[in-house]
């Protein structure tokens, strides 16, 4: 079986490893999902047991087949196979374009791309009493709806990606974000930055369940096709820093243009292949492999840590429940080791993240880390972080990170 490794560096158990996502080889659905005309979008509820996606070019679709797009859905039987699908009542399909984008964690809210009036934003719709509702507006100030504009809406309904042209776009259609404001209401869409966008088309993004992962197409970072599918990790706690998108590789992405990827449990994905004459839904299995580091990359022996800094000091933080300010000591440790490799290029620093009882504290504990190495001018790009790839061992008492120095 081929599989496909994308490789990001991190620590584990003491070591420094690599873990890396694999995908196995991607399999068409069958009939009961893909017909001979074009299927786009698909988007799993969190149960596993409902996909929706769209049809294009349909005879059976609202306003026939040369109208907008319907959606569509299946969902499994008893034994977990999919059964045949069925396009969505008049609810929510008209002759416009029309997708579901979001759903919600409780899978009684769907998000739905709004093709229902003039105005710029998403709309949603309430199942109540087993019954769909009629789709809702919701506001987006700043969506620019005189060209392609596509939309991603986070389960918990605090995050909105947006794909448009808008006032700063860098290319072709950009990746920005939209977050809800204390009040509610959601802000005016932010461009994500050069990191991401290119002169060329970011489109079809999908955020992880836990914020830490932009899924997306572009045919401005380089690839195998038309649009390749890439992912950006989300850095400290910021939506501002990202890492350099990588490509999944040539097992996700062929001559053809593949898009939007959406991905459950680090376990299953689905996106949309295609070639020259249309485009069907695949499903891919997904696991993670832990590798060493790659070769030339290794933590330093005991003789050169001895080197840099003292047998007798503890590279650990401990962090009490619920606390991610440095201490006066920790603030002083880092310090000291900052300073002491600044002039080494060679040499890097991982946080290892032991324990922790909550990940958004952890978030915010490295996001401090970070700063005060900023202050004695260490570059961010010398600093990897554990808790990207592994999860940390959880602990009720509070949280524990270790300073780690390899090459």
């Amino acid at each position: 079986m081929r599989k496909i490794i994308l490789g990001i560096v991190l620590g584990c158990s003491g070591l420094a490893q690599a873990q890396e996502l694999v995908f196995n080889t991607p399999i068409q659905l069958s009939s009961v999902i893909n017909s001979s005309d074009e299927e786009l979008a698909p988007l799993l509820s969190p149960d596993g047991n409902t996909l929706y996606f769209i049809r294009a070019f349909h005879d059976a679709n609202t306003g026939g087949k040369f109208a907008g797009t319907d959606i569509w859905m299946s969902k499994k039987d008893e034994q977990g196979q999919w059964m045949q699908a069925s396009r969505m009542d008049n609810v929510w399909n008209n002759k416009r374009s029309n997708a579901v984008v979001g759903i919600n964690a409780e899978q009684n809210v769907v998000y739905l791309l709004n093709g229902y009036n003039n105005k710029s934003g998403v709309a949603f719709s309430k199942l109540i009493n087993g019954q769909w509702g009629q789709p809702e507006f919701i506001s987006i100030p700043g969506i620019n709806r005189d060209d392609f504009v596509g939309f991603y809406v986070n389960p918990q309904f605090d995050v909105i990606l947006v794909s448009m042209k808008g006032k700063d776009t860098l290319g072709e259609e950009d990746l920005y974000i939209s977050l809800k404001d204390s009040a509610g209401n959601w802000t005016e869409p932010r461009n994500l930055g050069p990191t991401i966008n290119t002169k060329g088309f970011e489109i079809s993004p999908f955020l992880s369940i836990d914020k830490s992962k932009l899924f997306f197409t572009s045919n401005g970072h380089g690839g195998f096709g038309d649009g390749d599918v890439l992912v950006s990790e989300r850095l400290y706690g910021t939506w501002d820093i990202w890492s350099v998108p990588k490509n999944l590789g040539n097992t996700i992405n062929t001559k053809g243009f593949d898009s939007y990827f959406s991905i459950y449990g680090d376990t299953i994905a689905y996106y949309a292949r295609g070639n020259e004459e249309k485009s069907n839904i695949f499903k891919v299995d997904v696991s993670y492999s832990i590798n060493v580091l790659p070769a030339g990359s290794q933590f330093l022996t005991v003789e050169e840590l001895n080197e840099i800094y003292p047998k007798r000091l503890s590279m650990r933080l401990d962090f009490s429940k619920g606390n991610s300010t440095l201490s006066s000591d920790q603030n002083e440790i880092i310090w000291f080791i900052t300073n002491r490799i600044l002039a080494k290029k060679d040499i890097k620093i991982l946080l290892w993240v032991r324990e922790e009882e909550d990940n958004i504290v952890t978030i915010a504990r490295t996001a401090e880390i970070i700063r005060s190495m900023r202050l004695v001018g260490l570059d961010d790009t010398k600093v990897s972080i554990s808790s990207h790839r592994i999860k940390p061992e959880l602990s009720k008492q509070g949280g524990v990170i270790e300073i780690l120095l390899f090459k």
